[in-house]
């Protein structure tokens, strides 16, 4: 579960153009 978010968190981060979908993940993962 953990691995999986870092993976997706690090994934979106290579597209910089998705920079505010990134904040957003780990704003979300980390409240969870």
């Amino acid at each position: 579960m953990v691995k999986n978010s870092v993976i997706s968190i690090i994934s979106q981060k290579e597209n910089e153009e998705n920079k505010g979908s990134v904040e957003f993940q780990i704003f979300s993962f980390t409240t969870k």
